[in-house]
């Protein structure tokens, strides 16, 4: 590995696991911060080693992320279904009598 990679790794690493998104990604694992790397030298090079500029503009640069690391930062999370709303019964009008 070169001096750049080593600079790269350690920050990429701790970045994806202060910073990511869901919880596989809080552990940073060794595929995500590949995802991520050819990333991280195309679009925020000029913040490395620095985290949090790091990590900073990944997410300014959402639409041009690869899928990878698109997933990295931005894992889908489905929402919880809403509960259904309780249907109200129908009174009958009933006349004075």
């Amino acid at each position: 590995m070169d001096t750049r990679g080593i600079c790269l790794g350690a920050p990429l690493l701790i970045a994806l696991s202060v910073f990511g998104a869901g919880g596989a990604a809080a552990q940073g694992t060794p595929e995500q911060q590949e995802a991520c790397k050819p990333d991280v030298f195309r679009l925020c090079g000029n913040f490395i080693p620095n985290v949090e500029p790091i990590i900073a503009c990944l997410k300014a640069n959402e639409p041009n992320l690869s899928a990878p690391c698109h997933e990295v930062m931005f894992p889908y999370v489905p929402e919880p279904p809403k509960p259904k709303a309780k249907a109200k019964k129908k009174q009958k009008n009933r006349k004075p009598g």
